[in-house]
């Protein structure tokens, strides 16, 4: 097998890997990845987004993963292979790149979509945490709720979003998926992602819901969007801890399900941490059942040397195994 860097990769190549992800993740989570892969692809062709294309003997492309080095993190955005043997070597390559070596740390939320990927993961003695991905039909079953004193979360809400995250996931070891360090201004990134980019579908402002307190202050919200037609998705919710135990998430959960339904959503999806017990009860209780899992990892500096692989520069990176 034979690894390129996929900026040297025909744009028809890379699309075409690109697609028949999208009709698995379409197929399997009813998640459609177009907006994300269309700004994978922009950002790719501009030469911004380092990945990898796994060709098998004949090179012909079976294989492929992206990263990113941010804030001195690299965050594995994607990895795919068909064998056990071409995880493993895409991962190698990838912790091998020169922003692997500058960063301080890696991260990773990938589909698990064999157990060879939490093989090569553990190789690499990842951290990993479980993530079930649930869906619930969303049809005349779906419970109704009290929607009083909730109302529309609106754009200008962000700032007491990013507060209201913060205090939720303090002290929460799942946390790490969102703020890898608890800080603020990593709660303002990625609350700038929910409702502003593509990564987790594309926000709905009209199925999202916000409850405040006497004082203004968000205690409770749900950030909804859409991750393919007729799906709606409840990417966060969140309560502030001096109001739980009153059913509040319970109702912002089942409320936006009533008005994606009456918006002719006809699915709801979310992601819950196998690790938040109360929550998983929650979602069983309202009909949700499995349909993937994901898996987060995270792990300190990456060695200077690798071992297995032999990795030449010949107009961009190349690895054979």
């Amino acid at each position: 097998m034979t690894i390129v860097d996929w900026r040297d990769v025909p744009s028809e190549v890379v699309q075409g890997l690109l697609l028949a992800e999208r009709r698995r993740a379409l197929d399997e989570l009813h998640w459609d990845l177009a907006p994300s892969f269309k700004t994978v692809e922009q950002a790719r062709q501009r030469g911004e987004l380092p990945g990898l294309v796994l060709q098998d003997r004949h090179g012909r492309p079976v294989g492929w993963a992206f990263y990113l080095l941010a804030n001195r993190l690299l965050q594995i955005g994607g990895l795919q292979a068909p064998t056990a043997s071409g995880l493993r070597l895409l991962l190698d390559c990838v912790l091998a790149s020169a922003e692997a070596q500058m960063a301080q740390g890696v991260s990773c939320f990938l589909q698990a979509t064999s157990p060879s990927l939490t093989s090569a993961l553990t190789r690499w003695r990842f951290d990993l945490h479980r993530h079930q991905y649930l869906e619930a039909s969303l049809t005349n079953e779906w419970p109704l709720a009290d929607a009083s004193l909730l109302r529309p979360l609106v754009l200008s809400d962000a700032p007491e979003l990013v507060r209201l995250l913060a205090r939720s996931y303090a002290g929460e070891r799942v946390a790490r998926a969102f703020a890898p360090n608890a800080r603020l201004e990593e709660w303002a990134q990625y609350t700038g992602q929910l409702l502003n980019g593509p990564a987790v579908g594309i926000w709905r402002p009209d199925l999202s819901l916000a409850m405040s307190s006497t004082e203004g202050h968000l205690v409770g919200a749900v950030v909804v969007t859409e991750v393919a037609r007729g799906i709606a998705h409840v990417a966060q919710v969140a309560v502030d801890p001096a109001h739980r135990r009153q059913g509040l998430g319970r109702r912002l959960v089942t409320v936006a399900g009533t008005i994606a339904a009456a918006e002719g959503a006809k699915r709801l999806t979310l992601m819950v941490s196998e690790e938040n017990g109360s929550a998983l009860a929650l979602y069983r209780s309202l009909g949700f059942a499995p349909r993937g899992h994901f898996l987060h990892g995270v792990r300190g500096p990456v060695p200077r040397t690798l071992n297995g692989v032999t990795i030449r520069a010949t107009g961009g990176l190349k690895a054979i195994a």
